[in-house]
């Protein structure tokens, strides 16, 4: 019996959409390997771009270290040669040593500032780790040595060493 037209147009239209079905399922699957593809080779971009900005910040670290001590320690040890009272020789000392502080790959500063220091409290904690002694220290800032005592006590609070009897210069060196 010979299939309605109806039927048969039926028929070759649905044939048409599972064509169009199949046609649609491969296609995504081609895009997806595509975009994989492209993903893939982003990311060894990216992978290159870091290395090579890991490499840039060695160099640049690298040049600024050798600029130091190529263009200010010479002039540095120049100066103190040279015929300097004793406020100068300390403000050389702490000059000299704030560079070392700059120029050193893992900064002493950063954990100083971890622990919320005041800005005098910091030049009081650069003094300690220099060796200097509370009289020495009200000197150089121009405070008397009792306000540098209270300003190492709340050094202590502040670092959790108030209870205990460890040496404050000590503790700050080992932030190194």
């Amino acid at each position: 019996m010979p299939k309605n037209p109806k039927y048969k147009a039926l028929e070759l239209k649905i044939k048409e959409l599972e064509d169009e079905l199949d046609r649609r399922a491969k296609n995504p699957t081609k895009e997806m390997e595509l975009k994989i593809k492209s993903l893939e080779e982003l990311n060894k971009g990216m992978k290159v771009l870091l290395k090579k900005k890991e490499e840039d910040k060695k160099e640049i670290e690298d040049n600024i270290l050798a600029n130091v001590k190529m263009l200010i320690k010479p002039y540095l040890e120049k100066i103190k040669k040279t015929k300097l009272d004793y406020h100068q020789k300390v403000f050389i000392d702490i000059i000299e040593s704030n560079i070392n502080e700059i120029i050193s790959p893992f900064s002493r500063n950063m954990s100083i500032k971890e622990l919320n220091l005041t800005p005098m409290e910091i030049q009081i904690v650069n003094l300690i780790i220099q060796g200097a002694p509370s009289k020495k220290i009200g000197k150089i800032m121009n405070i008397s040595p009792r306000t540098v005592d209270t300003h190492r006590k709340n050094i202590r609070k502040k670092i959790g060493l108030d209870q205990k009897r460890a040496n404050l210069r000590s503790y700050l060196l080992s932030l190194n």
